[in-house]
C-alpha cells in the first residue's frame, strides 16, 4: 500500500485536530479578558466552568486527559509500525507527574502545596499523587511506573532519599531515547520525518542542560552524563557545550552549529530565556512540517509536539489569570503566541 492509502486517515484526522488550535489572537482574548471561571470554562470547552480558590490541578488534569484521549485516537488511525511511537507522546505525561512528584519530595513539600503544581495524568490519578509525596520515598515513585526498563535504568540513580538534577535529566534521558529508538521505522519517509522532528527536540534538550549545568556550577563529566546521547543535528558542538566555562562561552560554540541564529531572538543568556527560544523554534519547525507531504507520520508527530506547547501555554495562561500576572508579562511567556 503507498502512503496515502497508509496514512489518508491518519491525516485526515491530524488536518481536523490542528484547526482546533488556538491560535495567538485567541489566546491573547483569553488572556485579557474575562474571568479566571470563564477561562476555564473557555479553554476546557464548558467542561469545567467553577475554579475552587487557586487551585487549577483539576483543570490542568482534565485539560491533559483530553491531550491524552487525541493522541490515543491519532495512534488508533495509523499504521501498524507507527502506533508505538505516536503512543510514546502519552507517556510524556505521565514522566511529567513522576518528575513533579520527585521534585516535591526533594523539596519536602505538604501534598497540598505540591498537587497545585501537578497535571495529573494517565495512571497518576490526583489520589495516587498525592499517596506518592507523602510516602517521602523517591524508589516507591520510580518504582510505580509500570515500566520495567525505566525501573531498571532509574533506580541505580536514586541517592537515599533525595532527588537531584541528575535524576530529573535520567528521566528525559529515558523518554527521548525511547522517542528516538521508535523513530527507526521501516519506511525511510517515515523515519526521516519522525528523526527531523525528535532529533532537533533532543538537541534543544542537550543544549538547556549544557546552559542549566553552568548555570549551576556543574563539571563537564557531570553535564555529560545528564545530556541525552543523540547527537542530530549540534555537529561538534555536542561534544563542546560539556566543557564550555561560562555562559558566553556556550553561546559562540552555538554559533557554529545550525542552531547558532536562535539565540539571536534571546534577549539574555538565562536558562529560561534561552528555553522559551528554542521551544519557538521548535514550534515553527513543526508548523512548517505541514507545508510538506501528509502521508507519513511526521504529520501526526509534528501536531503532538505542538499540541504539548498548546497544552503548557494554557497553564501558563490560566495560572497567570490566578494569580493576577499582567496581560503582557504572561504573553510574552507563552509558545505559540510567538511562534
Amino acid at each position: 500500500m503507498t502512503g496515502a492509502g497508509r496514512y489518508a486517515e491518519l491525516a485526515a484526522a491530524v488536518r481536523s485536530f490542528k484547526a482546533e488550535l488556538l491560535q495567538p489572537a485567541q489566546l491573547e482574548r483569553l488572556m485579557e479578558a474575562g474571568s479566571l471561571a470563564e477561562t476555564v470554562s473557555a479553554v476546557t470547552g464548558g467542561g469545567i466552568t467553577t475554579v475552587e480558590g487557586s487551585n487549577l490541578s483539576p483543570v490542568e488534569a482534565y485539560l491533559t486527559h483530553n491531550v491524552i484521549e487525541v493522541t490515543e485516537r491519532l495512534s488508533s488511525y495509523a499504521p501498524q509500525d507507527s502506533r508505538s511511537l505516536i503512543s510514546l507522546f502519552v507517556r510524556s505525561y505521565e514522566l511529567a507527574c513522576v518528575k513533579a512528584i520527585l521534585n516535591a519530595i526533594a523539596a519536602r513539600m505538604n501534598a497540598e502545596d505540591a498537587l497545585r503544581h501537578i497535571a495529573p495524568a494517565g495512571k497518576f490519578t490526583l489520589d495516587r499523587c498525592k499517596d506518592l509525596i507523602e510516602s517521602h520515598n523517591p524508589t516507591r515513585v520510580v518504582e510505580s511506573v509500570e515500566d520495567d526498563g525505566f525501573k531498571r535504568f532509574l533506580l541505580p540513580k536514586l541517592t537515599g532519599e533525595e532527588t537531584n538534577i541528575q535524576t530529573i535529566s535520567a528521566i528525559d534521558q529515558y523518554y527521548f531515547r525511547k522517542l528516538w529508538a521508535a523513530s527507526n521505522l521501516p519506511d525511510p519517509l517515515d523515519a526521516q520525518s519522525a528523526k527531523s522532528l525528535i532529533g532537533e527536540a533532543i538537541d534543544h534538550v542537550n543544549i538547556l542542560v549544557a546552559f542549566r549545568s553552568r548555570l549551576m556550577g556543574l563539571d563537564s563529566r557531570t553535564t555529560s552524563t545528564m545530556m541525552i546521547p543523540v547527537n542530530y543535528g549540534l555537529g561538534q558542538s555536542f561534544e563542546e557545550l560539556p566543557d564550555a566555562n561560562n555562559i558566553q562561552n556556550l553561546g559562540r560554540i552555538l554559533e557554529k552549529s545550525r542552531y547558532g541564529n536562535i539565540l539571536e531572538v534571546s534577549s539574555a543568556f538565562d536558562a529560561a530565556s534561552v528555553g522559551y527560544a528554542f521551544t519557538r523554534s521548535h514550534a515553527r519547525t513543526c508548523a512548517n512540517a505541514f507545508a510538506g507531504s501528509p502521508f507519513n507520520v511526521g504529520l501526526a508527530l509534528a501536531f503532538l509536539f505542538l499540541k504539548t506547547y498548546e497544552l503548557r501555554d494554557i497553564f501558563c495562561l490560566i495560572n497567570a489569570k490566578a494569580n493576577n500576572v499582567p496581560s503582557e508579562r504572561a504573553l510574552e511567556s507563552l509558545v505559540l503566541y510567538k511562534s
